[in-house]
């Protein structure tokens, strides 16, 4: 009775799927596409946050340094003793989407620059994953052409045995 070998576990089975193992069948092109995709992965989870967060981070601040707010006109205010209070009909309601802004007493404020950050942040990660994509193609047709040199040689060599004309 012929015993089967288990399957491989862990990151012997994680090596082998992505091409990292030591087979003698693999090709060196096919070792270096496999570790060309590695670093690539790895760069992309290493440099895209850090990327994403300084673009945001330049967005903040270009956000909320570009629009400064003017200060508010300077008025007379009654005093609360004198002045009515104020009703429930005019306070802003839930749904009529009032924002109120409150910043030190004097100056106004202006929304935060989140929407920018964030669609900065987005747009930075994007760019990485499509020029790491184009950087990725241009290696997998670099190693194409010189698998495909390999093989015409070792065609070359093979070939003519095979070719022979038998009687």
């Amino acid at each position: 009775m012929k015993t089967r070998p288990g399957r491989p576990r862990g990151l012997t089975r994680l090596a082998r799927v992505v091409g990292l193992d030591r087979n003698p069948l693999r090709r060196a092109t096919d070792r270096a596409e496999a570790w060309i995709r590695a670093g690539l992965l790895a760069v992309f989870l290493i440099a895209g946050p850090m990327a994403a967060l300084s673009a945001g981070h330049w967005a903040y601040h270009a956000g909320t340094t570009a629009a400064p707010v003017p200060p508010a006109p300077a008025h007379r205010v009654q005093p609360a003793a004198l002045r009515q209070a104020p009703t429930s009909t005019d306070l802003p309601r839930v749904g009529q989407g009032g924002r109120v802004w409150a910043g030190a007493p004097g100056e106004g404020t202006g929304p935060s620059a989140r929407a920018g950050e964030v669609l900065a942040a987005m747009m930075t990660l994007a760019a990485m994953a499509l020029t790491l994509l184009a950087v990725l193609r241009l290696a997998l047709a670099f190693l194409s052409r010189r698998r495909l040199t390999a093989w015409e040689t070792a065609w070359s060599r093979v070939g003519p045995q095979w070719s022979k004309r038998r009687p």
